[in-house]
This record gives structure tokens, C-alpha cells and sequence, in this order.
């Protein structure tokens, strides 16, 4: 068990690579307050970590765009667990739209979640691993290193996240917390709806793209690739690590 007596915060859990972590730190004995705004989806996937055991699993609602929101959920979390050793923030939207299109409401609706949410949640944990220190795990994407096409939004907010994972990084090393970031390129409910629109010949193209791009495995991974990775970041076994971004992508980028 490689996160036993770990305190940790999740948040995304209700699907996806936040589910599959969620899991996973149970396994590895992590006791765990889980955060989503899908409290149906949310509370079923604490509930069955939890019985899967041997961590702790509870849940609690929280919208992420809300500091005050934030603040008060995290202090509950932390006051439920005794302390708080550890934050993996998952959570996660998306919209596709081109960048000539854009309008303040889809910069709000994305900015609001990945911006604005690490930001609020990264600044409420901090008193809670000033003492003794942390790992925070924030999630960026290839598009804020490379870029995608036709997520250029998507891409800014997660480039921004990058930056300031990297900035805490060194603002706080001096208390031992350490802040990464996972770029993961993975089979999720966000990516299956994308190839789910596509054409069977623009299918086609995209299997042969992956082929080229992705040294290993030619096509997408599975979650839990990245919440492998998250163990690994929340461990004492990354204890030197802080300011890097690990790309869970089969090669796909491949960051200097």
C-alpha cells in the first residue's frame, strides 16, 4: 500500500481518470475525501471505494468556481481526515470552439473550472500543508504544451495551469510542498464522446494519426496509466520531485 496514512482530496471522481484514481487510492490504503459536482455519480463511486477498501472513502459536493465554496469544503475535508497530505485535482470540462468563434461565455465556462478551480483549490489546501508539507497534483493537457487542434480555450487554460503549477513549485518548496502536473492522453467519457461524432472515414484518419504520432501503442491510454501516475506523485517515492509535468501519453509529446 504505497499511500497508506495518506490524507488526500480528489476531486473529478464522479467519472473518468478521477473515478479510476479514486479507486485506486483506496487500493493503496489513502484516506480519502472525494469532491465533484455530480453528486449521484460522485457519492456511488465514494461508496464503492470506500467498501472496496482498505482506505477510506467520502464524499462531498463542491463547485470549484466558487472560492468561498472551496474554502469551506476543503477546511471540512481536512477536518474529517485529521490533516491533509495530498490534493489530485482532476477535475475537468470541455468545449470545442474555433478561436475566431470564441465569446466571453465559453472563455468563462472553461476558464471557471480549470483556471479559477486550481487556483481556489491549490491556495485552500496550502494552510492545511504548510506545517508538514504535501504534494499537489494538478492536471494540464497536451494542449497547454503542444497544442490541439480546435481547443484553443481548452489549451490556454490548461497552459496557464502548467505555469502556475510550476510557480507554487517554487513559492512553496521552502514549506515541502511539492506541486507537479500530469499531461495524460487517455481514453476518457470526454474523449470517447469526440470519436463518438466522427465520421467512419474521418475515423479512419484518426486511427492512422494515432498510429504515426503515439510510439507506443498507437492510440489513446487507458485511466488507469494516469492514476498510476498519480500514485507515483502522491508517494514519498517522488518526495525530490516538484515543478515537472509527467506526460502519461505513450510518447506522444515528449516534454523537455
Amino acid at each position: 500500500m504505497q499511500l497508506h496514512g495518506k490524507r488526500v482530496i480528489l476531486t473529478g471522481t464522479a467519472s473518468g481518470i478521477g473515478a479510476t484514481t479514486l479507486e485506486t487510492f483506496a487500493r493503496e490504503g489513502a484516506a480519502i475525501v472525494s469532491l465533484d459536482v455530480q453528486d449521484e455519480a460522485g457519492a456511488a463511486n465514494a461508496a464503492a471505494a470506500d467498501d472496496l477498501g482498505p482506505g477510506a472513502v467520502s464524499y462531498l459536493h463542491c463547485d470549484i468556481s466558487d472560492q468561498a465554496e472551496v474554502v469551506r469544503v476543503v477546511d471540512e475535508a481536512a477536518g474529517r481526515l485529521g490533516g491533509l497530505d495530498v490534493l489530485v485535482h482532476m477535475a475537468a470540462n470541455e468545449k470545442n470552439v474555433a478561436a475566431e468563434d470564441v465569446t466571453e461565455d465559453e472563455i468563462d465556462f472553461i476558464m471557471d473550472v480549470h483556471v479559477k478551480g486550481t487556483l481556489f483549490l491549490n491556495a485552500a489546501v496550502f494552510p492545511h500543508m504548510k506545517g508538514a508539507g504535501g504534494s499537489i497534483v494538478n492536471y494540464t493537457s497536451l494542449a497547454g504544451i503542444s497544442g490541439y487542434p480546435g481547443n484553443p480555450i481548452y489549451g490556454a487554460a490548461k497552459g496557464a495551469v502548467l505555469a502556475w503549477t510550476r510557480n507554487i513549485a517554487r513559492d512553496w518548496g521552502r514549506h515541502a510542498i511539492r506541486s507537479n502536473a500530469v499531461a495524460p492522453f487517455v481514453m476518457t467519457p470526454m474523449a470517447q464522446l469526440a470519436f463518438d461524432q466522427a465520421g467512419p472515414e474521418e475515423m479512419e484518419g484518426i486511427k492512422e494519426w494515432f498510429k504515426m504520432m503515439v510510439p507506443l501503442g498507437g492510440w489513446l491510454g487507458e485511466t488507469q496509466d494516469a492514476a498510476n501516475a498519480n500514485v507515483f506523485l502522491a508517494s514519498d517515492d517522488s518526495k525530490f520531485i516538484t515543478g515537472q509535468v509527467l506526460s502519461v501519453d505513450g510518447g506522444f509529446v515528449m516534454v523537455r
